[in-house]
């Protein structure tokens, strides 16, 4: 599912317009992001939990041509009992 179809599909269970419903997404996703990026953590009920982890700086080469990549953090989505069963 692209984008537009998980707009559509939203607007249409909720009975609401397309822009009402780009609404519901962004804040939905924008209150996960943002719980997960300043406590660690964010819970997605049914889902599983997004966690804020650290990542190790890389180097190496490829073709000859060196690379480096700085340490940084992401999020990661562990997927519960109940996301694992959706797949």
């Amino acid at each position: 599912m692209n984008k537009a179809e998980l707009i559509v599909a939203v607007a249409e269970k909720l009975e609401v317009s397309k822009k009402e419903a780009i609404k519901v997404i962004e804040t939905v996703i924008g209150t996960i992001v943002e719980g997960a990026t300043t406590t660690g953590e964010c819970v997605v009920p049914g889902l599983g939990k997004i966690a804020k982890v650290a990542t190790a700086a890389r180097a190496g080469t490829s073709k000859g041509v060196a690379w480096s990549k700085p340490a940084s953090e992401t999020l990661k989505l562990r997927l519960s009992k109940a996301g694992k069963e959706i797949l």
